[in-house]
């Protein structure tokens, strides 16, 4: 479970923005939002199921989950794809250049088999500066770890760490500049490091909608042919008003002459660095339409159903997924190619207490005020980003204004009450 993100000189974000997903006490509104999770220090404290971002374009927000998305993959990536002197992927804001020689910060407050941790670091595009991480299992802070780079000295200082962890320093040793100590200690099983790893590894997903994102209909393939998904999955589409009674997948081997002639060179280039291509095997997809008066239908997924249907079966399988996972999902975009109607009930799926029973997390950015409905999101739910006049990102929440309870939000926001606009006094020019 996400508790709170800071993040700070990275991409179009240069002084600190903090997101979080801890619960408003005064907001009594959608009681199936919240997340009580009792928690040693926290006590009282509530939590979230998600969250909206909104903002005008180019205004940041992807950058909040994109954000997020770097400190995932430089976690598992960094200790195992990064080979020494490769760059560590950080991109600190660029549009001055005091920002752009300075490192990139990311402080992450998370839960993972109901230990609360406080993971953060402080990343250049060649080296980490700096790198730490606290628990809290029994409300008091331990510290796990904590390494500075002493620039005059070259070399990395661990501060003195809690009884309470497991010290190994020729771990230490083997982690390299341009990779985190949380990376490394999972590939030679330190227990207590692996389990904060797997949080990131297993319980953190993303989502792209956008329209250039190719989101695979693969895995919903994979669960509409096992017995124990079936059903759900043609529910699921049955209910979505999309005319599909039923799906029918095959599989078939393609061979390697069919791999290169159906894929782009780009992607065939990528094949080929690992090694021969092999022959693999594909699902072959087709939706059954019935109408009525008429025999049901088979329709070719790839060529014969609309992008909405197409996005829509590839989405939910990962959605139960992680409704059954109670995983934290990111997805940017999420109204792309679907109806806000539809978007509207995927969301009320994962914010409903009985279908998520686990504490599944979503967190989105989007365009769509229709999504600003009082019966679906919380006040404390909603998010802005603004750009100020350097280019910078500003991420504030919709309870910085305060709005009274039977306030009319899609209205509000569209009026420019609470910013996040686009800014065209005179429209767009010729």
């Amino acid at each position: 479970m996400l508790i709170e993100l800071k993040v700070t000189n990275f991409r179009s974000i240069r002084e600190e923005q903090t997101f979080s997903l801890v619960a408003g006490n005064a907001d009594k509104e959608l009681a199936s939002c919240i997340i009580d999770r009792e928690l040693p220090g926290l006590s009282g404290v509530r939590f979230l199921k998600g969250a909206a971002i909104y903002g005008a374009n180019a205004s940041g927000k992807s950058n909040v989950i994109e954000a997020i998305r770097f400190v995932t993959s430089f976690v598992q990536r960094s200790a195992t794809k990064i080979q020494p002197g490769d760059p560590t992927g950080a991109e600190p804001f660029k549009l001055d250049r005091d920002s752009a020689s300075k490192p990139s910060e990311f402080e992450i407050t998370f839960v993972t088999e109901n230990d609360r941790f406080v993971f953060g670091f402080s990343v250049t595009p060649t080296r980490v500066i700096e790198e730490y991480l606290v628990a809290y299992p029994k409300g008091a802070p331990q510290r796990w770890y904590h390494r500075t780079f002493n620039a005059e000295k070259k070399v990395y200082e661990w501060a003195k760490p809690s009884t309470a962890f497991k010290q190994d320093k020729s771990l230490q040793d083997k982690t390299r500049e341009n990779s985190l100590f949380l990376s490394v200690g999972p590939q030679f099983n330190h227990a207590q490091l692996t389990q904060v790893f797997n949080w990131f590894k297993k319980s953190v997903r993303f989502i792209h909608l956008s329209a250039d994102a190719m989101l695979h209909p693969g895995f919903t393939a994979e669960l509409v042919a096992k017995p124990s998904h079936h059903d759900r999955i043609i529910n699921l589409l049955r209910s979505a008003d999309i005319g599909v009674a039923d799906a029918q997948i095959q599989e078939k081997e393609i061979s390697v002459e069919e791999l290169k002639q159906s894929v782009p060179p780009s992607f065939l280039a990528r094949l080929e660095k690992d090694g021969p291509i092999q022959a693999r095997k594909s699902v072959e997809i087709s939706l059954t339409h019935k109408a009525e008066g008429m025999e049901p239908v088979a329709l070719d997924f790839n060529n014969e159903e609309s992008a909405g249907t197409r996005r829509f079966f590839s989405l939910i399988g990962p959605w139960t997924d992680i409704l059954d996972n109670g995983h934290t999902v990111f997805v940017d975009e999420i109204e792309t190619s679907l109806h806000p109607v539809l978007v509207t009930e995927l969301l009320k799926l994962l914010l409903c207490s009985k279908n998520n029973p686990k504490g599944a997390q979503v967190v989105f950015t989007t365009h769509n005020p229709i999504l600003l409905d009082g019966t679906l999101v919380r006040r404390d739910q909603v998010w802005f980003t603004e750009k100020s006049p350097v280019g910078a990102t500003h991420l504030y929440p919709l309870t910085d204004y305060q709005p009274r309870k039977d306030e009319a939000l899609a209205k509000g926001y569209l009026a420019g009450r609470y910013g996040a606009i686009p800014f065209m006094p005179e429209g767009l020019k010729l």
